[in-house]
């Protein structure tokens, strides 16, 4: 290692060429670095929910949906829907808005795209001639079905939505208005994405452009936000955006947001304690230039390897920041003692590559081999954070090596005695026994809640807090009963997806399945079903005059079957529908009908079969539905180029919930197919792959560093020792996330390869230096400040990511910095406690370089 510093100092002028050219090669690399914050990119290319998504996204105009939130009043949301929608209409990259159903289709069409069990129903709604025929048509909602009341998920939800159309339908009677806009919404539904309250609307974008092309996604996002938020004002309501493209747009600012806080508030603190080590404002702009030039080289590399940064190697800077300053740190440090020596700058040089160039050298490659060990994983996420990392590690080395080498050999020729502060100068010996029992009992303690450490399945856990698309998911799942987080298929043809249609609904964990197949029936189907509404369309209406014994019978009847539903769905478990059945009973609202004098009742009466009469009369009786005569606006939800149909299901739950999952995947994988993917699969792909990947990926690393320091150290029994702060460290950090409930994430996690490779770092400098110097003292005086400031300033580093609001990154700083901490307490009290064991040496000094009373 002295031959390497002679050969640096005897050509420095070369080297700052070459240096200068590597760097302006980089600075022009770097211009075109882009980041990728999309959890897609993370998998590997041939996983089987990556090619279906791309499939997806190649052949359908859009996957991901833009969905906005409205809350106020009913009327208000309804007329701000009407007014934004043509608004948004006119912008870019917007393929379609869907706000409403297709009512008028659906009236058209009804008796064609109802089922057959619901026939008989619409046929006694369809065919009345009064207000009694009316009620007789209402009653037979409640009576016992053959089923028992027994519902698919869908069902329920379905009933759920009627029960509260009929309760509205039943106070308009009594009122006496919006008879026809409630009789329409029994039938049909409602005709707006209201939630049953109706305080709470939605509006569901779909844009032209992906994911993958984020710049368009933030701007395409910041544009309708600023669009809705600003008409919002004027009716009274209060609006805000969700959705897979909303969520990523909010990562990519709070990300950019975090890394520039960090990097700011690292920067600022590792200069503070850089002065108070050396104090001396040159030293801390020489350690700083080679840490700079090493992440440009880092920067420009990547940019020729990987082309981008992604949610995981976005964090480079700030660790290499905390890390790659370590090497100056150490070399400045000795270059300051040796010069205080007496030693000039020359001289002083070759001293720090022949005692300290080594263990810096083996600290960084164990350092990037903890990181160069993702590079073999098959997750591409772990891959690309390996290349990065570890490369990073390397530049930052060689930055450091040649360019603070030549910095102090051309600046270093001024320098004040720093003093004693960060130095240790304690007699360990005297309480190694000490040190040596708080150890063994802090490691019974971490061991009893080890087991305890699980792994985060709740990615929204990582998100920033406070973010409004993700508050608005939770409240779209909690007024609509459905995850916007939904998952899609793909079909070749109508009947693939008629067969797809048919099993989903039988799924308990779908609320709503979207499809294309209930505006498809089939033919034959279609066929018979067409020949009914010409006959009811060809019944004619003969108005009858009222009777009101005949209309009090019957609403009794009614009364007396919705007790009985009651009844009937509290004790099949279904007690919020049997509720909702028994307010309908106890609210008065049928005695209050019965009261109502005859011609009131008329009144009603000719609203309600004028209505009928006019939804007859629109009634298809000649034609029957095919692929070619759909609406647009209906087959561009599910059409794609060569005949592809998506379907998309929107789960009942929240998919983020553990629990949840677990019957979630059950029944995904009972399904059988093969053509399924989703936003929110592919997020948790990432975790299970993280968890599994990272626990191979620890036992590897620990096994190559091991090898490494038995190489480097050509003893096994300081190899052993230099990987005790590190190994302690682990147990001790995985004990405190033990007691305190922390869990592992799919950002957090790759705190451990770091956390080995400060453990190991910080051991392999204290036992060289002590191999050297045989003297336990002097080497925590000398080393153990240099190991003391690398600590703090990889720990403000790594502790600078707690300020950030995406809290997968203020994770992973909470855990980097517990590794930091018990790292260095480890080597500087518990290593240097074992090794006042060994009998001390005498040993002459080997300042053979000392030139007395001549300083350069």
């Amino acid at each position: 290692m002295k031959n390497l510093g002679k050969f640096i100092v005897r050509n420095v002028k070369v080297i700052t060429v070459i240096l200068i050219l590597i760097t302006l090669v980089g600075i022009y690399l770097s211009t075109k670095i882009v980041i990728r914050p999309n959890f897609l990119d993370l998998l590997p290319k041939d996983d089987p929910y990556v090619e279906v998504y791309k499939k997806a996204t190649k052949n359908f105009k859009s996957v991901d949906n833009i969905i906005i939130g409205i809350e106020g009043d009913k009327k208000n949301i309804i007329n701000y829907i009407n007014n934004i929608s043509e608004k948004l209409k006119a912008m870019d990259h917007i393929d379609a808005i869907y706000y409403k159903q297709p009512i008028e289709f659906l009236e058209k069409n009804l008796f064609l795209l109802t089922e057959d069990k619901e026939q008989d129903f619409f046929k006694k709604i369809y065919t009345s001639t009064n207000i009694v025929d009316f009620f007789k048509a209402l009653n037979a909602i409640f009576e016992e079905n053959k089923n028992g009341y027994k519902m698919s998920i869908q069902e329920k939800y379905r009933f759920e939505y009627m029960l509260d159309s009929f309760k509205n339908l039943l106070e308009s009677i009594d009122k006496n208005e919006n008879i026809e806009e409630n009789l329409k919404s029994l039938l049909f539904g409602e005709e707006y994405l209201l939630s049953k309250k109706g305080n709470f609307g939605l509006i569901i974008i779909r844009p032209t452009i992906s994911s993958n092309d984020i710049e368009k996604v933030v701007n395409l996002v910041n544009s309708i936000e600023n669009t809705i938020k600003k008409e919002a004002e004027k009716y009274n309501v209060k609006a805000g955006l969700t959705g897979t493209l909303v969520i990523a747009r909010d990562e990519m600012v709070t990300i950019e947001r975090d890394m520039s806080i960090a990097t700011i508030v690292s920067i600022f603190l590792i200069i503070t304690i850089f002065m108070l080590g050396f104090k001396s404002f040159r030293y801390m702009i020489l350690a700083v230039i080679p840490l700079i030039l090493g992440i440009i080289w880092t920067i420009g590399f990547t940019q020729l390897t990987v082309g981008s940064l992604n949610i995981m190697t976005v964090m480079m800077a700030a660790i290499l920041a905390g890390l790659g300053i370590d090497y100056s740190i150490h070399m400045i440090s000795l270059f300051i003692e040796l010069r205080n020596k007496g030693y000039n700058i020359k001289n002083s040089i070759i001293g720090i590559f022949e005692k300290n160039i080594r263990g810096i050298i083996a600290g960084a490659i164990t350092t990037a081999i903890g990181m160069g060990i993702f590079a073999i994983s098959s997750f591409p996420g772990f891959k690309e954070f390996g290349i990065v990392l570890s490369s990073g590690i390397i530049f930052t080395l060689l930055a450091s090596i040649f360019g603070l080498t030549i910095l102090l050999y051309r600046y270093g020729n001024k320098y004040k005695d720093p003093g004693k502060i960060f130095s240790i100068n304690i007699d360990i010996s005297k309480y190694r026994k000490v040190i040596l029992l708080i150890t063994i009992l802090l490691l019974i303690f971490s061991f009893i809640k080890i087991p305890a450490v699980e792994f985060e399945k709740d990615m929204m856990k990582i998100e920033a807090k406070g973010l409004e698309s993700l508050e608005l998911n939770q409240k779209i799942l909690e007024n609509f009963n459905f995850s916007p987080d939904n998952t899609i298929f793909i079909n070749k043809n109508i009947f693939e997806a008629r067969e797809l249609y048919n099993k989903l609904k039988k799924l308990k964990v779908f609320y709503q399945v979207d499809s294309i197949v209930p505006f498809l029936p089939d033919k034959n189907l279609q066929i018979e079903r067409i020949k009914k509404a010409r006959e009811i369309k060809n019944t004619k209406i003969v108005k009858s005059d009222l009777d009101l014994n005949q209309l009090k019978l019957e609403i009794n009847k009614l009364n007396f079957n919705i007790l009985k539903a009651s009844i009937s769905l509290n004790l099949l478990g279904y007690k919020d529908l049997g509720n909702k059945l028994k307010e309908i009973t106890t609210s008065g609202v049928l005695q209050k009908i019965i009261k109502k004098d005859k011609d009131s009742l008329n009144l009603i009466q000719n609203k309600i079969i004028n209505t009928i009469l006019k939804l007859k009369n629109n009634l298809n009786d000649k034609e029957i539905i095919t692929q070619e005569n759909l609406p647009e606006d209906i087959k561009s939800n599910y059409l794609g180029s060569n005949g592809m149909i998506i379907t998309t299901a929107y789960s009942n739950g929240d998919i983020w919930n553990s629990d949840y999952q677990k019957e979630y995947f059950k029944e995904l994988k009972e399904l059988n197919s093969k053509d399924v993917s989703g936003t929110a699969l592919i997020f948790l792909k990432v975790v299970q792959i993280s968890a599994e990947e990272g626990k191979k990926i620890l036992l590897i690393t620990l096994l190559f560093i091991f090898i490494i320091l038995i190489l480097d150290m050509k003893s096994l029994k300081y190899a052993i020792l230099a990987m005790i702060p590190m190994i302690l460290s682990i147990i001790f950090m995985l004990g405190v996330m033990g007691w305190f409930g922390i869990k592992f994430n799919v950002v957090n996690i790759i705190a451990l390869p770091l956390i080995i490779g400060i453990g190991v770092d910080d051991g392999i400098h204290l036992i060289h230096r002590y191999r050297r110097e045989k003297n336990l003292k002097t080497t925590i005086f000398s080393t153990g400040k240099a190991i003391t400031m690398t600590t703090l300033t990889t720990g403000v580093a790594f502790g600078s990511f707690i300020l950030s609001k995406y809290r997968g990154f203020a994770g992973f700083g909470v855990l980097l910095l517990l590794g930091v901490i018990f790292s260095y307490i480890i080597t500087i009290f518990v290593i240097t406690s074992i090794l006042s064991y060994e009998k001390p040496k005498s040993k002459k000094s080997n300042d053979k370089y000392l030139f007395k009373k001549r300083r350069a």
